[in-house]
């Protein structure tokens, strides 16, 4: 009865700190999801799980992806299921939290700090995109089965372990890192590795690997590799992303590795100071944590957050907080291992206010409220039974509104989606531009209004 206790109230500290998310529906990559998440025989729904028949998308993610949109759309329809997508990532939220608690007190850290922990994990503003986002509840399932797996790992429970990492890895590749987390974890506990306890992840690994070598896409434009001086500035990102940054930061980004956090704060008046004055502070208990822990401790954990990021981390211009869902934990280690008694109490109001402040401001600018806002108002201003009679369709109106429309309906996808049609052709179209034959023409004016 105390475990559910404490699950329940991660989820309702998650629910506090990320309601306003309840609110937002569709957009962008959501309406490519949806239209590669269609089903009309249980024949159909297994293809989901085919590497092979992925219908051009880059990524095998069918368990967070085409069955996830499938199951909901199919329940709720297709206007009704954001609001129950929402409601279960805030579950889903809140249950990583617990998981996390579970997590740290197998590590024999106490179970009042192991909550403590568990607390600012479920309401890091770290997962805003993760929240807000419904297409990056890839991130959170896989950060779910990840850390299941983690537990069952440290349980002794290996072939239960690696069923959760085969889940992690079909919602997201990005946990494929969880085994290397699994041997930080054991030497944690003991100096000494037995190469047969990782034999069950390795049969896992190794397979997925190959699976994805033979029917591997090519990948996106913004998903390139780089080695230099962009890994150092990326970790610099990911350290104060975790301590309360917004991602908003990166926009005010200097020479040298500097910040213009003067200019920041003029821009977004007392929001932006309480972040910046939550996250100086929280960062500088964590260097000043790094210096008085236990050194071998501490290499650990910082080998934990490394490898937690390592998918990212030599990523060009693709930096976004909630890649810290495992790599959050060790650093939220070092820092109550520093502080100790009723201080971490002290430590846990911070950053929360720090989560709290860069969660409200993101909320006001980041893109993805922007976009799902966008989206919802093309949803009701335009006059879709008529558009939806036309088989060539073009939007038109001033720059940049085609262009920014095209962003959030993803391009096709959204007006396909809208009038289950995916042989329409569509296009957006500014100034200037020529308008296809036959074109139904649509003024994308009212939804800027």
């Amino acid at each position: 009865m105390q475990k559910f206790k404490i699950w329940l109230l991660l989820i309702l500290a998650t629910s506090l700190a990320y309601g306003a998310s309840l609110k937002y529906g569709f957009s962008q990559d959501d309406w490519y999801f949806l239209s590669i998440s269609r089903a009309q025989n249980v024949s159909e729904v297994f293809n989901f799980f085919n590497p092979f028949s992925q219908a051009g998308f880059a990524f095998f993610r069918p368990l967070s992806t085409q069955l996830y949109y499938f199951v909901f759309t199919r329940v709720f329809g297709l206007f009704g299921s954001p609001l129950y997508m929402h409601i279960f990532m805030l579950i889903l939220q809140g249950s990583c939290g617990y998981l996390v608690y579970l997590l740290v007190t197998k590590l024999k850290i106490s179970h009042s700090t192991a909550l403590l922990i568990a607390l600012v994990y479920a309401t890091s503003s770290a997962q805003f995109l993760s929240l807000f986002y419904i297409a990056a509840t890839q991130q959170l399932l896989s950060a779910f089965f990840g850390l299941l797996s983690l537990n069952y790992f440290l349980d002794k429970k290996l072939w239960l372990s690696s069923l959760f990492f085969l889940f992690a890895l079909l919602s997201k590749e990005t946990a494929i890192m969880v085994p290397f987390i699994a041997v930080t974890l054991t030497l944690l506990e003991k100096p000494r590795l037995s190469f047969k306890q990782f034999i069950p992840y390795l049969i896992i690994f190794f397979s997925y690997l190959a699976m994805r070598l033979v029917t591997s896409s090519p990948t996106q434009r913004e998903y390139h590799f780089a080695i230099g001086f962009n890994v150092v500035s990326t970790l610099r990102w990911y350290f104060l992303f975790a301590f309360g940054a917004a991602e908003e930061w990166i926009r005010y980004a200097t020479p040298a590795f500097g910040i213009a956090l003067p200019r920041f704060v003029q821009d977004f008046g007392p929001l932006g100071l309480s972040v910046t004055v939550f996250t100086i502070l929280n960062f500088s208990i964590f260097i000043l944590s790094l210096l008085r822990n236990n050194l071998r401790q501490t290499v650990l954990y910082l080998a934990w957050f490394t490898l937690a990021i390592a998918p990212v981390l030599f990523l060009l211009n693709h930096r976004y907080p909630h890649y810290l869902d495992l790599a959050l934990i060790p650093l939220l280690l070092i820092v109550y291992q520093f502080i100790r008694g009723r201080w971490q109490y002290v430590l846990t109001l911070l950053l929360v206010a720090a989560s709290l402040s860069t969660i409200s401001l993101s909320q006001s600018v980041h893109w993805t409220t922007g976009r799902a806002e966008m989206s919802a108002q093309a949803i009701s201003t335009l006059d879709w039974p008529t558009i939806c009679t036309h088989s060539t369709i073009a939007f038109t109106g001033d720059d940049p509104f085609p262009r920014e429309l095209s962003y959030t309906l993803s391009l096709a996808n959204g007006v396909r989606v809208l009038c289950n049609n995916p042989a329409l052709e569509v296009s957006y179209l500014g100034q200037g531009d020529l308008y296809p034959e036959n074109a139904y023409l649509v003024d994308v004016g009212p939804i800027f209004k």
